[in-house]
């Protein structure tokens, strides 16, 4: 019995030390779990402030970096942006730690210098780029009290951006070139008779994508303004308003005349009651847009367009496949009739963007026909040749543009012409392939002046191309019509038609240098 008792004993005792080690067990596991909740609690603010660190890094960068232009010209560059800051820290409801250091942001590196830029020309490139640093306290549950992060740093830079054009612009312009531009426009609506002065007035003004916004009265809007359909009569009424409010701004009275109040006259005189339409995105491609995405960036909607390009383009497009009369425009002995067919390929390119930002020029066909007595009819195919245009460098002193360079390459064409549908030689116009070029501050957006300079646009290649025969006949009836009567007229002819063949023009529109991008 005694050892009966004694082994009863010796369970309870067992039972109660298991009991008590399961308590020890769970209170140890609990406290384990409440500190590794803790933890975790922990290291998602640490995580979370993390975050909100580098985006306000990344949002002050951009805000202070507007402002190295203004810091370039202070004595003291750094402690101006940094007095900057709190102001993003109100912004944006922050309680981060920021500091602001000037730079430079050159070929992908970052350094510090010496100082800014003074307030006279340096030898070395003003800071053109900040690098902020932020850093941000978050509370620390398993620890207690707060904790400060590791900083969070980004650069942000000053990114230069071009915007122009690669394809044909009108570099003189005479009687021959207007009445063929006259023949262009005539689908539009009534017969038109512009002087050679309206047509430089035209060809000599841009209006923003922005601008015909504006002028639209409702009709555009940024997000619909390469897709929307709008009749003749409504772009023309569009460019008109858009055009008016940059002579606004211009005393018209001056000598010489300014191209916008030229081209608001020859506006005014065009009667375009034609029944087509066309979208923006027809008439112009801006960095590689089309309709099925015609969608802009902010940027892009500062892109200057041609006045008279947009409008003989639409015309074209107006015309589809049918030809216009040249007879008179071309005057060519022993020709009867002149027929000139266009189609139309590819719109116009305009890019908008930084050093490597490409654009290749509009396709645009021709096909000119000219009827001879007794011989028949002697066709002329010209195809465009491709050609491509890239920044290559955009250089800015204290934020404004002092010089810009592109590459430029175009194709070899080759065409076969007939006689009464008989082929009688091979046509072939050599392509460009050269050394780059360059436009200074002074010559950028264009001008009727930089024009006739051929400062800008700039031609590579020759306006008047050399036109090749191969298998032509000396003794061919229309031997000297083709190499020598021709030669003088296609060049003039094809470029107010707004065709480019074997070389290019390229026009630098506008450069800005106070684009900002994060660099790193």
């Amino acid at each position: 019995m005694a050892r009966f008792q004694r082994i009863r004993a010796s369970l309870r005792h067992r039972r109660q030390d298991e009991r008590g080690a399961t308590l020890i067990f769970t209170a140890v596991t609990m406290i384990a779990l409440l500190g590794a909740g803790a933890m975790g609690v922990d290291v998602g603010f640490t995580v979370e402030g993390s975050r909100q660190a580098q985006a306000m890094a990344d949002t002050a960068a951009l805000d202070m970096a507007r402002y190295i232009n203004v810091a370039d010209v202070q004595a003291d560059p750094a402690g101006y942006l940094n007095g900057k800051l709190p102001q993003v820290d109100a912004d944006n409801t922050s309680n981060a730690g920021l500091t602001v250091t000037p730079g430079l942001w050159l070929n992908g590196a970052w350094s510090v210098p010496g100082t800014c830029a003074p307030l006279t020309p340096p030898a070395s490139h003003p800071c053109n780029a900040v690098k902020v640093t932020a850093t941000q306290a978050v509370p620390q549950i398993f620890w207690g009290g707060t904790n400060t992060l590791a900083t969070r740093s980004t650069i942000a830079a000053v990114t230069p951006e071009a915007g122009f054009a690669i394809g044909s612009f009108l570099a003189n312009f005479n009687s021959q070139q207007s009445a063929v531009l006259n023949a262009i426009l005539g689908p539009l609506g009534t017969p038109v008779n512009l002087t050679a002065v309206g047509y430089s007035g035209l060809a000599n003004t841009y209006v923003t994508v922005n601008q015909l916004v504006t002028a639209s009265g409702g009709l555009l809007t940024t997000s619909n303004v390469m897709t929307a359909s709008l009749t003749g009569a409504q772009w023309l009424a569009v460019w008109s308003d858009a055009v008016a409010n940059e002579v606004g701004q211009l005393n018209c009275g001056s000598s010489p005349t300014p191209n916008p109040c030229n081209a608001s006259t020859a506006l005014s005189a065009l009667d375009f009651s034609g029944s087509t339409s066309a979208q923006l995105c027809q008439l112009v491609s801006i960095n590689g847009s089309s309709c099925a995405n015609g969608s802009l960036s902010t940027p892009a909607l500062s892109a200057n367009l041609n006045a008279l390009q947009m409008l003989t383009t639409e015309a074209e497009l107006a015309n589809g496949t049918s030809a216009l009369n040249v007879t008179s425009a071309l005057s060519l002995p022993g020709v009867t009739t002149s027929q000139l067919y266009l189609t139309l390929i590819q719109p116009p390119q305009v890019a908008f963007g930084p050093v490597g930002t490409t654009a290749q020029t509009a396709q645009l066909q021709a096909d000119l026909k000219l009827t001879i007595p007794i011989q028949g009819v002697l066709d002329i195919p010209l195809t465009a040749a491709s050609g491509t245009a890239t920044v290559k460098t955009i250089n800015c002193a204290y934020n404004t543009m002092s010089s810009t360079k592109f590459s430029v390459t175009t194709t070899t064409t080759t065409a076969a012409v007939t006689l009464a549908g008989l082929g009688i030689a091979s046509l072939s116009i050599s392509g460009y392939s050269g050394p780059q070029i360059g436009f200074a501050a002074a010559n950028v957006p264009p001008t009727a002046s930089t024009v006739s300079a051929g400062t800008n646009p700039i031609t590579v290649g020759s306006n008047n191309p050399t036109l090749n025969y191969s298998g032509l006949s000396p003794v061919s009836p229309v031997f000297t019509l083709l190499t020598s009567t021709l030669s003088g007229v296609l060049g003039p002819v094809l470029q107010a038609s707004g065709v480019t063949v074997g070389g290019a023009e390229v026009a630098d529109l506008s450069t800005t240098c106070d684009a900002v991008s994060l660099a790193q």
